[in-house]
C-alpha cells in the first residue's frame, strides 16, 4: 500500500494540465454519495406493525437520516482526501479549498438522504429516480469542483433547494413504502456480513438466487450419472447463488490486487497462501448446504458420492485460484520465481484438498443441522431450483 502511495505521489508531479481530473472525481464522488442506503434499521415484521404508526415514526426517521448522513460521510471524505493532490496539481486550485469541498459534498449528501426518503413514497424509485439524484448530484459536483465558490455555492443551492421541493411536493401526501425501505435495510446488512464472512462464518448472511444461464457451460460438462449427482448441485449452487459466488470473487479480487502492488517473491507466497486457505475454509459450510432439503432423502445415492464431489469441486476452485495467482507472480518475478510460486500453490492445494478438507468434512459431517436453520436452507434449496 505504501508503494501505492509512492507511485501516486511520483505520478502527480509529472501529471499533465490536460489529464481529466475533474470528471474522474466526478464520477468517484457521485458513485461515493449516491450509491448508499438509508440507515433504517426496519425489521421485516416492521412491516405490519409499524406501517400504522408512519406519522408517529417522523422522529425516528429524523434521526435516521442524521445518522446515515453522518456514518455514509466517511466515504467521500476519502476520495476527496485521496484526490486532492491530483485535483490541485491539474487546476492550480490551493490545498485550502478542501474545506469548502467537504462542507458542499456533505450538502449534497444531505439532499441525497433526505430526497432518497421521500422518492422511496413513489414508485421507481430504484430506476427514474435513482437517475434522477444521480444526475442532479453529478451536476452539483461539478459546479463546485470546476469552478470559483463565490457564484457556484449559491447556484448549488438553488439547485438542490429547488430539486427538493419539487420531489417533496410530489411526495406529498403518499404513504411510506415499508416493504422496499426494509428490503433495502436488509440489502446494507447482507454487505456488511458479507465483509465479515471473508474472515468467519456468518449466520445471519442470507444469500439471493440469479439464473445466471450466461454461465451454464460450467457445469453442462458434468455427465449425467448418479455419482456425479452432487458434483451438478454443487456447481450449480454455486453459479447462481451469491452467497458463494460473490463470496468466491471477492475473495480472489482482494487477493489480486494485493498480489499487483505489494511485489515480492516472499510476500507473493505467503499472500497466495493466505487467500487460498481462506477461500478452501469458507466454503467447507457449503457441504451442508441441502441438509434442510428433505427431498434429497429420496435420491438412492450414497453419501460418499456427496463428499467426494465436494472435496472435487473445492479442488478446482482452488486450482484456478492457485494458477491465477500463479500468473502474477510470473509476471511480477519472472519465469523462474513464478514457476515457482505456481508450485508452491498447487501443492498447497493438494495438502488441503486431500489432508484437511476430508478430515473437517468428516468432522462436521456427523453434527446434526440445527432446526431454526432448516427452513432457511431448504427456501434456499428451492429458490435456486
Amino acid at each position: 500500500m505504501g508503494r501505492a502511495f509512492f507511485y501516486y505521489a511520483d505520478w502527480v508531479k509529472h501529471i499533465q494540465p490536460s489529464f481529466p481530473a475533474v470528471p474522474l472525481m466526478v464520477v468517484l464522488l457521485t458513485a461515493s454519495l449516491c450509491f448508499a442506503s438509508l440507515v433504517t434499521l426496519l425489521k421485516r415484521p416492521d412491516t405490519v406493525y409499524l406501517i400504522v404508526k408512519e406519522t408517529e415514526m417522523l422522529k425516528y426517521f429524523e434521526r435516521a437520516k442524521r445518522i446515515s448522513i453522518v456514518m455514509q460521510s466517511y466515504l467521500f471524505a476519502i476520495v476527496l482526501l485521496v484526490c486532492m493532490p491530483m485535483y490541485t496539481a491539474v487546476t492550480g486550485f490551493h490545498y485550502s479549498r478542501f474545506i469548502g469541498l467537504f462542507i458542499m459534498l456533505l450538502l449534497v449528501k444531505a439532499w441525497n438522504v433526505y430526497a432518497g426518503f421521500e422518492t422511496a413514497k413513489l414508485d421507481n424509485n430504484d430506476t427514474t429516480w435513482m437517475f434522477v439524484r444521480v444526475l442532479i448530484s453529478a451536476l452539483a459536483i461539478y459546479l463546485v469542483l470546476a469552478f470559483s465558490f463565490i457564484w457556484t455555492i449559491p447556484a448549488v443551492l438553488v439547485l438542490l433547494g429547488g430539486s427538493y421541493y419539487i420531489i417533496r411536493g410530489l411526495a406529498k401526501g403518499k404513504t411510506l413504502r415499508f416493504e422496499y425501505l426494509v428490503d433495502k435495510e436488509e440489502a446494507r446488512m447482507n454487505r456488511f456480513y458479507r465483509l465479515v464472512n471473508l474472515f468467519t462464518d456468518v449466520p445471519h448472511l442470507k444469500g439471493t438466487v440469479r439464473r445466471r444461464a450466461y454461465l451454464d457451460f460450467l457445469y453442462r460438462p458434468i455427465p449425467y450419472a448418479k455419482r456425479k449427482t452432487f458434483a451438478y448441485l454443487f456447481s450449480r449452487t454455486f453459479v447462481r447463488t451469491n452467497e458463494y459466488v460473490g463470496l468466491y470473487v471477492r475473495l480472489t479480487v482482494i487477493a489480486l490486487i494485493l498480489l499487483i502492488f505489494v511485489q515480492g517473491f516472499y510476500l507473493n507466497i505467503v499472500f497466495s497462501l493466505l487467500f487460498i486457505y481462506l477461500t478452501g475454509f469458507q466454503f467447507i459450510p457449503m457441504l451442508r448446504h441441502f441438509d434442510g432439503q428433505i427431498m434429497l432423502k429420496l435420491y438412492p445415492i450414497q453419501d460418499h458420492f456427496r463428499k467426494r464431489s465436494f472435496i472435487h469441486f473445492i479442488r478446482i476452485l482452488l486450482v484456478f485460484q492457485a494458477i491465477l495467482f500463479g500468473i502474477i507472480g510470473i509476471a511480477q518475478n519472472g519465469s523462474i520465481g513464478g514457476l515457482v510460486i505456481l508450485g508452491v500453490n498447487l501443492a498447497f492445494v493438494v495438502v488441503f484438498s486431500f489432508l484437511y478438507i476430508p478430515f473437517r468434512v468428516k468432522k462436521n459431517v456427523s453434527i446434526d443441522v440445527k432446526k431454526t436453520d432448516l427452513p432457511r436452507r431448504a427456501d434456499r434449496f428451492f429458490y435456486v431450483y
